[in-house]
Order: structure tokens, then sequence, then C-alpha cells
């Protein structure tokens, strides 16, 4: 992995994670980074070792501690790599008022009235130009622990995920970026997570969160970030993966909506060549299971198979005069419904004056989780996040109503089963709901298999059969990266 080339650089990053906590800038202290070697594979299997092999060759790592410090954010030309506001919303509203005071000062805030700014210079990056890596020693820093726990002593996903949204925003501010102060802006938007593993228990322990971009089309750009812990014998090394994530940004011009070219890639070696080409395979595979998704296309012989046998079980479970009643492993869908409602306030805010990617995955992946352990009656254990779309940006002051479904469990001695989470942007003034995600996560029981999930109308085998499609995907990948990873099973 490559290590950080300055350290203002990624500070715009750091600091906005302690702002929105409550606790102040981060300090933070550099050391040298570890090279991690891997066997090579097929393309899916090799993709963490290829990232491995790109190695670090400058300065290395970013402590994030509990310490309140003045530290500034900004880089000699004034911008700041940060997806959080730096101006306060009092501002903000004193400034659409016409009062004093109000400013903008980051990279992405909205472009100025009246300012002439220049056209963008594109300028040929390195995989190693986007490198950020931040330290989140959970050991030795229990203010920061504090903000994390969860009530059973284990670390809080869903604030992970958070921090996944913000360092995948600054990693692409940090690839986009030409060093001019005076570039027409842009404004980057997370177009899509693609993918969210979980490869072992989070645990209490030192944390080193990376990541860089490592493919780049015309106005996007794919995220690869990763966590691991650090050994306490051997902290300069890079120790057992836990968790991996890809992200999708995309760029547009904030003074016309349009999408914007990023930054090129310049290509060092074959390591780099082969990971872009991964990422451009991504994007194949993305478009093929977009044109072949059950909202534009009929269900495979197997399934229609499949949704006449399920027809033909609950028929009989149905029937009043049928003598087969359903068994008690066996749950309709339609009664693992659970509901919330959030009022979108500006304290969740990104730069663009909309609600931060990340607090909506959390708030999904919560109610999630409730969903699922009432499903099980105990804690489940996350798996994964598979792929998400961002279909709209959520505005400040809007409602957003989170509805998860229970979708798909194969009952029996399998443990794993698949929650559903839709968002629905509520606008009260418009009298509309329009929904802005849908959130698919795998969840498991730890200690026994599951209820079997059964489906009664088409709609619901719908949402069946695309639970079906994304754990059995989910899972070839999963065991594909334990396996690489020498992780059990």
């Amino acid at each position: 992995m490559y290590a950080p080339r300055t350290q203002k650089t990624v500070a715009g990053f750091v600091s906005s994670m302690a702002s929105r906590r409550g606790l102040g800038p981060r300090k933070f202290s550099f050391a040298s980074a570890a090279k991690a070697q891997g066997p090579k594979d097929s393309l899916e299997k090799t993709r963490t070792e290829l990232l491995d092999k790109l190695g670090s060759n400058s300065a290395g790592k970013i402590v994030a501690t509990s310490e309140v410090l003045a530290l500034n954010t900004s880089l000699p030309h004034g911008k700041v790599f940060t997806v959080r506001p730096i101006t306060s919303w009092i501002d903000k509203l004193a400034g659409q008022h016409g009062s004093p005071g109000g400013h903008s000062s980051s990279i992405a805030e909205a472009p100025l009235p009246g300012k002439q700014y220049q056209k963008r210079d594109l300028v040929l990056k390195t995989m190693q130009d986007s490198y950020t890596e931040v330290i989140l020693p959970f050991k030795t820093d229990k203010a920061l622990l504090e903000e994390y726990i969860n009530v059973d002593g284990s670390l809080r996903h869903g604030k992970i995920m958070e921090d996944l949204d913000a360092m995948a925003g600054a990693i692409a501010y940090k690839h986009a970026d030409d060093g001019k102060p005076d570039s027409s802006p842009l404004t980057i938007v997370t177009a899509s997570v693609d993918r969210i593993d979980l490869l072992k228990p989070l645990g209490v322990s030192d944390l080193r969160l990376s990541g860089h971009v490592s493919y780049v089309g015309y106005s996007s750009m794919e995220i690869f970030m990763k966590m691991e812990e650090i050994s306490e014998k051997k902290p300069g090394q890079h120790g057992d993966t836990i968790l991996v994530a890809r992200f999708t940004m995309v760029a547009r011009d904030a003074l016309t909506g349009k999408a914007s070219q990023v930054n090129p890639m310049l290509l060092k070696n074959d390591t780099e060549k082969k990971l872009f080409q991964m990422g451009d395979d991504h994007k194949a595979k993305k478009r093929v299971a977009t044109d072949s998704a059950l909202t534009k296309t009929p269900p495979t012989q197997a399934e229609r198979f499949l949704i006449h046998d399920l027809y033909l079980e609950y028929s009989e479970y149905d029937d009043p005069q049928s003598k087969t009643k359903k068994p008690d492993d066996v749950e309709w869908m339609a009664d693992t419904q659970m509901s919330a409602i959030h009022i979108m306030q500006p304290q969740d805010r990104n730069i663009h004056d909309k609600i931060f990617g990340g607090y909506l995955m959390r708030l999904a992946y919560e109610l999630a989780f409730c969903n699922a352990s009432v499903f099980i009656s105990s804690r489940p254990t996350f798996l994964a996040l598979d792929e998400i779309s961002f279909r709209k940006p959520v505005s400040i002051g809007t409602f957003l109503a989170l509805d998860s479904q229970i979708v798909y469990a194969e009952g029996g001695d399998h443990h794993s089963f698949q929650v559903m989470v839709k968002a629905d942007v509520l606008d009260i003034k418009k009298k509309s709901r329009e929904t802005t995600n849908t959130f698919w996560f795998t969840f498991s029981n730890p200690v026994k298999g599951t209820s079997r999930i059964i489906p009664r109308t088409y709609a619901e085998s719908m949402l069946y059969l695309e639970g079906k499609r994304r754990r059995k995907t989910g899972s070839q990948l999963a065991d594909a990266s334990r396996k690489r990873l020498s992780l059990p099973a």
C-alpha cells in the first residue's frame, strides 16, 4: 500500500472525523509503514494481494487521538480535502439573509457569486498520490473508543461505515485536485458503495484504515479501502485484514452540474496496470448486473420454478381446509417488516449541504441490525453490505423513512440471511415520497440456523430472488477473500 505524501493533505479528513464527534481536531504523528506480500490468484481473489504488492515508499501513518489541538488542515494553495463542511450552519443561515460573516474555504464549497474561475487542468496522478492512511488507536485511547464502543464491548459497524464514506470522499477530492486555488470547483458525490465485506470479527484493537483511487473513468473514480489490525508486538507491519470496501465516486462541475473529467491515472508498473484493469472489469460487471436486474428482465427459468414451488407451499399453509400447518421455523416475509423515521438535521450535512451518505448508511445499518436481532432473537453478526446506489441527494430538513424487511433466509442449518432497507425521502412541502437508496445487508446467527423466509406475493418473490442472488454472489466474494487471507471460512 502507499504512504501519504504530506501530512496536511489528509489532515482535513481526520479532522472532519473529529469534528462530527465533538472531540475537536485530532493529533497526528508519523512512522514508517511496512510492505506486505501475498500469493497470486484469480482476478477477484488477488485484488488485496495486488494492493499489498504496491508497497509503501515514504513516511507512513497518521494517528488519530482524542487530544484537542489547533491544527492547520489546509494545503499551501488553501484547499482542504474533507467531505465535512468548514463553515457553521448558523453562518450559512446568516449569509442567506444577507448578514456578514458567512465564508467559504473548502475545496468543494459552493462557487462564489461573481468570482472568475480558471479552467481545470488535467494532471497525471499516480495511485500513490491519493493514498490516505489513518490509525485508530482504540486500545490505547479510551476517549476515542468511547465514541465507537457498542453495548456488548465491540465496535459499532455503523460508525465505521461513516468513516469509510468520509475517507472515500477525501481520497477522491485528493485525486481530482489540480493544485490551483482558482480552478473551477468540483462536486464529488458517492455514486455507489460497491461492496463492504467484514472478513473477521471487529474487536477492540488498534486499527489501520487505508485506501486510494484504484481506477478512473471519465468522471468516476473507484476507491479501494481496507481496515487492518495492528499487532502490539509488530506495530509497523500490516496485520490481519478485517474489512475491505470499494466505493465509486463521481465528479461534477459545481457551476454547470455536468459530469466533469477527473485527472487521468499514470500506471507505473504491471501490478498497477492489473489493479486498474480490475476496476474496469468491475465497472463492466456492474453494467451486466444492471441489465439483468429483476426490474428489467424476468426471472430465469430456474427462478420461475422456485417461485412456483414457493407458491404451492404457501398455498397449503393458507388453505383453511388444508391439514398442513405452517411450521414454527417458517416465517412470512410480510411479518418481518420494521420501520423508522428520522429528521434530517444540519449537523449531519456534507460540504454540499446535503445529508452525509455515511450517516444514511449508519441509520440503515442500525435499523437492519435491529430487525435482524428480532428475527433471530439474539445479536446477529454483520457480514457484508452489498452494492447500493445513491439515486438522489437527501436535503436538510426532510424526513427519511426507512423500511426494513428480511428478504431471504434458507433456514435449516444455514446461519446467514439477507436484510433489505429501503430509504425514502418525505418532502412535506411537495407532499412527495421518493426512494433515495436501497440497502442490502448480510447478517448471520452466530449460534444456530435461522427460520426460513417465505414470500406470499409476486412482489415479495422478486425481493426473495434478489436477496438470493446477492447472497450467492456475496458468499463467493467473501470466501475468495478469506481464502487468500488464510482466514477460516
